[in-house]
């Protein structure tokens, strides 16, 4: 199967309202978080960001900047 750019939705906004991911977030000690809470862990340049799956499914996009390049995350 080939991909079909005459049916890509690519004028209409976003399905999904996208996480904009600002600032260095919490550290996952401090965060609270339960044992068995999933997250999504991704590294770039030495750092890491976790984002929580139930977060992740709702937004299926997160976008932000690690180690001073941009990222898009997709779920």
């Amino acid at each position: 199967m080939t991909f079909d750019a005459k049916r890509a939705n690519l004028k209409s906004p976003d399905f999904f309202q996208r996480f904009q991911v600002s600032g260095k977030g919490t550290p996952l000690r401090a965060a609270g978080l339960k044992p068995q809470t999933q997250l999504l862990v991704f590294e770039r340049g030495g750092e890491r960001l976790a984002l929580l799956r139930d977060q992740m499914t709702y937004h299926h996009l997160a976008q932000g900047e690690l180690a001073g390049e941009p990222y898009l995350v997709t779920f």
